[in-house]
């Protein structure tokens, strides 16, 4: 079920089907029969949440290119018609089968295991009169019954939002079309009275289809179905015409809501009321995904976490202490002694949220530097710099407004901070700032010292919970000059810095990486030692991807791990075939970015907040820096020689596009292996002697193995 094969031209594949190729990896992993049944129907209810994104800001762009007449520009050739179509077939494929699983395996086996999500067909009487006091009570004063649809109202319809259709007959004969918008103040899943340990659920679209009579009276119904459209969410700002940026951005965020459709969901089998809004709407049949079962799996996810059925959930893991502050209770005293490098989440966020927290309190700390993409909706960290600001400290933050669905958010915490007294700047014109960053300057005894955290993933501590980062803390003169140097230059009219530790895009990042592929190449020729292992969310910058193919040739051994987009193709005589790529799709989202580079033994290791992308490279501001403390650069490598030993969650990608899943008769989770070597090393800490002794050596003994 293949979906990013090479089209016209060998050398790539197609970003958006190679990216549906990572989206069909993450489905099958619902196939999992070692897996609980909660945490297979986790991975259905993911699927539905990439594909919404998917459709919002990728295919939406296709849609405007093709409506605008303009030139997609893929390496890999394909025109933008043919793309969407391909996206379709593949879409369509994938969606079926998501379903099909969900029917025929997932559900029976919910429904034996005690959990059951019931339909309006399948209730007792009893419950009928339940749900039906339930809807008069609470459902029924919350929800608007519109009675008509035009071509002009349809559009008004909610991204993502909700709705159930009725056809209905008036006292005429005639037909009419309504609907019924879901709120999202109501919850979805309602629960049955049940007097045993089962739990029977039915969906809030449900109870309105059952109810439906009430909402229109003087009305028959014909039909009814649940529907739910997806928009263009894509929508940028005019950086250069806009004064306020601040309003640029909210106006934005308002036109999102009436931004055309490129995507209906519909419950499968509703003849009549497909066919009123795919005239409405004016879309193709290729626009629209007929569901044989519920609408948006991604509203579902809660059902994972009820109470109880714990034989239906994998067991927790529990994040450990970092290695490297094991019994330090002065995080300061600890970043003065040594690098420190932190692993998440098999190792705690805590650390980065206690810097910014002791920062804040501390007398000594004079200012706090950073930059903000991602965050919670009730960050410890902003609350903190919040704190640090009224404390007379000068905080100044980057705000990231342009990082996409979390725009309102950032808005918000952007007003607080000003308000409080701190610097707000609202990024950069024309670049998105994705870096991670952090530095505290504190005055000391002997001098001033500046603090720095930079690291591969946001400062969002409820994502640093599931996706696999890594961060590195320092006070190492060299880096943190640099890193005075680069803030100044992104806040203020300095000019770009030239640095030699830190490496920055837009303006050297991709040179520079380029340079060091050809380093590598250099050396291969001279010495046959050349090394190359890349760890990175997606490759699809066509200038890289010419680069490794160079190395290759030249004999490098060019080992890639790549979770999601990957446009290069391994594995071609006299092109690739000294490449091998890899994706992970486990437990824990894999995020970190890391760079390896052989350099004839000497070892250089590099972390990134960004991937290999041409956006990444040109468009965004983001940050490479190097380990350089032996230990924790042998530690990074360790990590990714176990990514590449890996047969439970790895899949192999071959040169026809198709991804296969590693297997072998010697377990290894990457993982797990990770997360039992995190907390083996905390368990093991004897903080008399101020020792580590790790009862089993898993991971070292791992690497040793070939």
């Amino acid at each position: 079920m293949s979906g990013s094969k090479v089209q016209n031209n060998p050398k790539f594949f197609n970003r958006e089907l190679s990216w549906i190729e990572f989206n069909l990896r993450v489905m099958k992993e619902s196939y999992r029969e070692a897996l609980p049944l909660l945490e297979r129907f986790k991975f259905l209810s993911i699927t539905s949440s990439n594909f919404d994104e998917f459709f919002m800001v990728r295919v939406a762009g296709i849609k405007r290119t093709v409506v605008k007449g303009g030139s997609y520009g893929c390496p890999s050739g394909i025109s933008a018609p043919e793309l969407l179509a391909n996206i379709s077939a593949a879409t369509h494929t994938i969606v079926k089968e998501q379903y099909r699983v969900l029917k025929k395996v997932i559900a029976p086996g919910l429904k034996k295991a005690g959990i059951e999500l019931c339909n309006s067909g399948n209730i007792s009487s009893a419950e009928h009169k339940y749900l039906s006091a339930i809807f008069q009570n609470e459902i029924f004063p919350v929800l608007t019954p519109l009675k008509a649809v035009t071509n002009k109202s349809a559009h008004n319809f909610g991204n993502l939002q909700l709705y159930v259709a009725f056809i209905l007959v008036d006292e005429n004969g005639e037909d009419r079309f309504g609907v019924v918008p879901l709120p999202q103040s109501l919850k979805r899943l309602c629960a049955l009275p049940s007097e045993g340990p089962e739990k029977r659920f039915i969906l809030l679209d449900e109870i309105v289809k059952l109810f439906g009579s009430h909402l229109f009276p003087g009305y028959k119904i014909k039909e009814v179905s649940a529907f739910r459209l997806t928009k263009d969410m894509d929508l940028a700002v005019d950086e250069d015409d806009d004064q306020d940026f601040l309003i640029a951005m909210r106006e934005v965020l308002i036109h999102r809501e009436k931004s055309f459709p490129v995507r209906l969901e519909i419950e499968e089998g509703s003849v009549e009321v497909k066919k009123s809004l795919v005239e409405f709407l004016q879309l193709e049949e290729s626009d629209v995904y007929e569901i044989d079962g519920m609408l948006d799996l991604k509203s579902l996810f809660s059902l994972c976490f009820i109470p109880g059925f714990d034989s239906l959930k994998i067991k927790p893991w529990v994040s450990s202490q970092p290695r490297d502050l094991l019994d330090t209770p002065d995080i300061f005293k600890a970043i003065q002694e040594k690098d420190i490098l932190l692993h998440h989440p098999y190792e705690k966020f805590s650390p980065v949220i206690e810097l910014v927290e002791k920062a804040a309190q501390d007398p000594q700390v004079l200012s706090i530097k950073m930059t903000l993409y991602r965050t919670s909706g009730d960050s410890p960290i902003v609350n903190a710099l919040l704190k640090a600001a009224l404390n007379k400290k000068q905080v100044t933050v980057l705000v990231e407004l342009k990082a996409r669905f979390d725009e309102g958010q950032n808005i918000v915490w952007a007003q607080k901070l000003e308000e409080v007294g701190a610097t707000v700047i609202y990024g950069v014109a024309d670049l998105k700032v994705h870096c991670k960053y952090l530095m505290v300057v504190r005055r000391e005894e002997d001098a001033v010292r500046r603090y720095l955290h930079l690291g591969t993933g946001n400062y969002n501590e409820k994502t640093a919970e599931i996706y696999g980062d890594l961060s590195l803390l320092t006070c190492r003169d060299d880096i943190t000059y640099e890193a005075c140097m680069f803030f100044n230059a992104i806040t203020g009219y300095s000019i770009v810095p030239q640095l030699s530790q830190l490496v920055m895009a837009p303006t050297v990042l991709k040179g520079r990486l380029i340079s060091l592929i050809e380093r590598e190449m250099n050396i291969c020729q001279q010495d046959g030692t050349g090394h190359i292992i890349i760890k990175t969310n997606a490759i699809a910058d066509s200038d890289i991807i010419r680069a490794l193919y160079k190395a290759s040739n030249a004999g490098v051994k060019i080992q890639l791990n790549v979770r999601g987009v990957c446009m290069l193709v391994p594995g071609i005589k006299g092109q690739s075939e000294n490449i091998e790529v890899v994706s992970i799709i486990g437990r824990y989202l894999e995020h970190s970015r890391i760079y390896y580079f052989c350099n004839s033994g000497a070892n250089e290791v590099f972390l990134a907040s960004s991937d290999l992308m041409s956006r990444n490279l040109e468009r965004r501001i983001e940050l490479m820096f190097p380990v350089q403390d032996e230990k924790l650069s042998k530690r990074v490598m360790a990590i990714l020689d176990l990514y590449f030993k890996d047969n439970v969650q790895a899949h192999s990608l071959l040169s026809d596009g198709n991804y296969q899943r590693i297997t072998g008769s010697n377990i290894i989770n990457s993982q797990e292996e990770l997360y039992i070597e995190a907390r083996n090393y905390a368990e093991s800490y004897t903080s008399e002697s101020g020792e580590l002794r790790v009862r089993k050596k898993r991971l070292s003994s791992l690497v040793a193995k070939k």
